[in-house]
């Protein structure tokens, strides 16, 4: 686990999360990773970091919760809120045509908490009931819609910052001192900024990292996995069940199965190249797009506060993914 992120979020480990914690639903994510399967090829910004898996990610966002709402409820809430995340996590998606909205990987969340016997046996221990803790959803701090702050969003934000050298330890610690939480525009609660040049760094700290998050890098090689995830189901190398083990249990498979090669191809995917039309092995990839437009306290939202920034997002957005991609390999 990032100790360093931990200790910006939380000093200490509130008590009530400890069982939880333990369970076997939760213990699972220790093996999902983050980075959706691009941590496994060989680009160079992906392939040199250290894991980040989504257990810690989802004790990170339980801590910013638990900081800002005191409210047990929410805190689970979120540490569960990831806690359906299959094997490879948005590749999921893509391989369920879901790139846009990025969701369909959150839809067995309250069949994977009820079936786990610890966790429903602390909630009655604690007497929490299970409505309270299964969707996220109906906190607003813990999430809301995009582009609007939330917990989670927060949480990824300033790991990634850290993963990516963007930002240092002094920086985020800084920018998540500065915020609390007020009422928006529409009456509800929200994450904000009192500082609006902290709220415009953070902006255009979260502006580059979903500009790695839809990269044509990373594009193509969720595109490139969901293939051979498809592949692999069609041929019952593995199954659908088996996404919801672990990346490694699915990745031994893959390696003991006619797709070997396939998979090894894949973590040899060093480059991705823009092509002006298409080529055998090219493909086309449209994704979500990603960034963060912050409310600060009584002045508005963050790119109506800075016209550089308000540009930069206008220019994200209208960026063209219907061109065709095609990876470069290591030999």
């Amino acid at each position: 686990m990032n100790k360093t992120v931990t200790k910006i979020f939380h000093n200490t480990l509130p008590s009530f999360l400890g069982a939880y914690l333990q369970s076997d639903a939760m213990q699972r994510l220790k093996g999902v990773d983050m980075n959706c399967g691009v941590n496994y090829t060989s680009f160079p910004l992906f392939a040199v970091k250290e894991p980040y898996t989504r257990f810690e990610h989802s004790l990170n966002t339980a801590l910013i919760a638990w900081h800002f709402s005191r409210d047990p409820r929410q805190a689970l809430a979120t540490l569960f809120h990831d806690i359906a995340t299959p094997a490879f996590a948005h590749v999921v998606d893509f391989l369920h045509g879901d790139h846009l909205r990025q969701e369909s990987t959150e839809e067995k969340t309250a069949e994977i908490i009820q079936k786990d016997e610890v966790i429903m046996a602390q909630l009655a221990r604690d007497g929490i009931a299970f409505a309270d803790i299964c969707d996220y959803h109906r906190y607003p701090i813990c999430d809301n819609d995009s582009p609007r702050l939330s917990a989670d969003r927060m949480e990824y934000t300033f790991s990634n910052l850290l993963r990516y050298r963007l930002a240092d330890t002094a920086a985020i610690r800084k920018m998540y001192e500065d915020i609390r939480v007020t009422k928006n525009e529409e009456g509800i609660d929200e994450l904000a900024f009192q500082s609006p040049e902290l709220a415009v760094l953070f902006a255009g700290y979260a502006l580059r990292c979903g500009r790695i998050y839809s990269s044509s890098e990373h594009r193509f090689a969720m595109e490139a996995l969901a293939g051979i995830l498809k592949r692999a189901i069609d041929a019952d190398v593995i199954s659908v069940e088996d996404l919801y083990t672990d990346e490694a249990s699915v990745i031994h498979k893959l390696q003991n199965s006619f797709l070997k090669d396939d998979w090894r191809k894949y973590t040899k995917l060093k480059a991705v190249h823009v092509l002006t039309g298409y080529e055998p092995g090219a493909l086309r990839v449209d994704a979500k797009k990603r960034y963060i437009d912050p409310l600060v306290i009584g002045k508005g939202r963050c790119r109506d506060l800075d016209p550089q920034l308000k540009n930069n997002i206008n220019a994200f957005l209208s960026e063209d993914y219907s061109v065709f991609l095609k990876g470069e390999y290591d030999e």
